[in-house]
């Protein structure tokens, strides 16, 4: 860790065996936790050589000889990033690899058997497709219609498919995402009681839990499709509190503050009441938790190195994940 790195700086420089062995030590930890699966994502590598770095750790599961890393399910959302250009050449190479990964027997399925597919900025999907022309054009439900087919043919399930808008508002998009084809929708993430304040000044945990409450109330219910509820895990991104137009460190930022003991527990359990509460609205019986590893901005359930000298590592926010899991029983 060279001086000049900075603080977020991890394996620097980059060694695939430093990656290895954190990332077989990051899977024990999560399915212990008893935390289902991972949702990776990135570009397809047949469409960006080094798909810009985010696909490093599904390919450290998928090399790792741990038992778990066979047990621990995933998902690779489809990712429409704004800068990805798609044709129907394009999402046609995306979906030759993605399949290669829906085939494998550890691909999160709901709804007896059915793959969960999430498509990252449906909309963005849908723009890039529609501007080209003649045989690369395709519109929302040709794309919908097309992905669907291939992991058909393949000889799976029906896949679920998901839109997520990032960072969120998913639900204001359940009634045109209906209409393309979607199954269900979801939100990658978003602060549901965050707001711009002085350091630890934004609401507290259990506020922004309540917040969070309410939100899956209002949006994730009665809408054109069912969902997919998203629970924040935190949302405390200082390292990221920049002002932009001068680049120096801001007095205010978006976020709400740390979980005290037992707050963790306690929204997971709430997540947990919901989905089992609402069965329609909730079908697929499935929460997905932003984030296990998005230190930066204040969302990893993932343990960190801890203190120096012994870098035990500290578990505390995963141990609460954990404890909800295990506990939780839906209610008579």
């Amino acid at each position: 860790h060279p001086a000049h790195a900075g603080p977020l700086w991890f394996n620097h420089p980059f060694d695939k065996k430093i990656l290895q062995n954190a990332m077989d030590q990051e899977i024990r930890f999560a399915y212990q936790a008893g935390i289902d699966f991972f949702i990776y994502h990135g570009p397809a590598r047949n469409l960006v050589a080094n798909a810009w770095e985010l696909k490093n750790n599904l390919d450290a599961q998928m090399k790792s000889k741990i038992p778990e890393a066979k047990k621990m399910k995933f998902i690779w959302a489809l990712y429409g990033h704004k800068s990805m250009n798609y044709s129907r050449s394009k999402v046609s190479l995306m979906m030759d690899e993605t399949i290669e990964y829906i085939k494998l027997p550890n691909w999160q399925t709901v709804m007896n058997g059915r793959p969960l597919l999430v498509i990252m900025w449906p909309d963005n999907f849908k723009a890039q497709l529609e501007s080209n022309v003649g045989k690369e054009h395709m519109n929302g439900s040709d794309f919908l219609k097309y992905v669907r087919k291939r992991v058909t043919d393949a000889g799976l399930k029906n896949p679920y498919i998901v839109g997520m808008a990032v960072p969120a508002r998913s639900h204001l998009r359940a009634e045109d995402w209906k209409t393309e084809g979607y199954d269900a929708f979801s939100d990658y993430a978003g602060g549901y009681g965050g707001m711009t304040a002085k350091r630890d000044q934004a609401p507290t945990y259990a506020q922004a839990t309540s917040k969070l409450k309410k939100t899956w109330k209002q949006q994730f219910t009665g809408q054109a499709l069912p969902s997919i509820p998203p629970c924040t895990s935190m949302q405390y991104p200082w390292p990221r509190a920049i002002d932009h137009k001068t680049n120096k460190p801001t007095t205010k930022w978006y976020h709400y503050q740390w979980p005290k003991k037992g707050d963790l527990t306690n929204r997971v359990e709430a997540a947990l009441d919901f989905v089992a509460a609402h069965p329609q609205d909730c079908e697929a019986q499935a929460v997905i938790m932003y984030s296990w590893n998005e230190h930066s901005e204040g969302g990893g359930l993932c343990p960190t190195m801890g203190d120096p000298p012994n870098y035990i590592p500290n578990t505390q926010w995963l141990e609460e994940v954990a404890k909800a899991l295990a506990e939780w029983k839906p209610k008579p």
